[in-house]
């Protein structure tokens, strides 16, 4: 039986909208152009074998809009982080700083900040999976203000546009940190932003709120985004590396 034909991989660049599009080329035993974005958001071509690289830089070039459509989609989700633990002493953020847990006996089951801990109260010990249920609502009972605060902080960058003020509401999202209806101008933030920095809070609201203008995720929404935090790329790395 033959072996099917296989190249080696060529790293290709083509110039789209002022940036650069980098992908990488293989060609194969195949009838047909393959597209793939992974999420990494590397692209990767497989094409017919004899196809010049010249005609596949027009396909892409033609695919170019889906193939960043497919990048922003990867970039704008939360990045793999390390995972909590819900023991004696690990650490856990509030508003970007750490600190460890404290189990206390008590009648009722309750956390709070004090001093430099979060105390977990409780009648008897607690499982994992009890405690992170706990710290969940706690972070969901503390976040109406918090989410507030940040409105305050980023909604006077968006006064040259005239718009309805949104309204902010707590919902526990899975692959979010936020979400927004422009007709409604009503926004979903992640309890889970409590445990971030106080920057960090704002670029998510803020880049909601540019869903108030720009609805999907074109080169338009991210130069809104740019020139009202520059930014902010910063604050997402930083955001995506908090412990899940």
């Amino acid at each position: 039986m033959p072996r099917p034909f296989s190249a080696p991989i060529r790293r290709e660049t083509i110039a789209y909208q002022n940036q650069s599009l980098h992908y990488t080329l293989v060609f194969r035993s195949r009838r047909t152009l393959g597209f793939a974005v992974r999420p990494d958001s590397s692209v990767h071509i497989s094409a017919p074998a004899g196809t010049s690289p010249e005609w596949v830089a027009q396909q892409v070039l033609k695919k170019a809009d889906w193939i960043l459509k497919h990048q922003q989609t990867f970039a704008s989700r939360p990045a793999p982080a390390p995972t909590r633990r819900f023991e004696a002493s690990s650490l856990h953020y509030y508003q970007g700083q750490p600190y460890p847990l404290r189990f206390v006996e008590a009648p009722r089951q309750t956390v709070a900040l004090v001093a430099d801990e979060i105390v977990v109260s409780a009648p008897q010990p607690l499982s994992a999976a009890h405690t992170e249920a706990l710290l969940h609502a706690w972070y969901a009972h503390e976040a109406k203000p918090i989410f507030a605060a940040s409105l305050v902080r980023v909604w006077p960058r968006f006064a040259e546009f005239n718009l309805t003020r949104p309204t902010l509401s707590v919902r526990q999202m899975r692959t979010r940190w936020g979400s927004c209806t422009p007709r409604s101008a009503r926004i979903r933030l992640s309890p889970e932003l409590v445990r971030a920095r106080p920057e960090c809070l704002d670029y998510v609201l803020l880049h909601e709120c540019c869903h108030l203008l720009v609805g999907d995720h074109s080169k338009a929404f991210y130069d809104l985004q740019t020139r009202l935090l520059p930014d902010w790329e910063r604050w997402k790395q930083e955001l995506n590396a908090l412990p899940k």
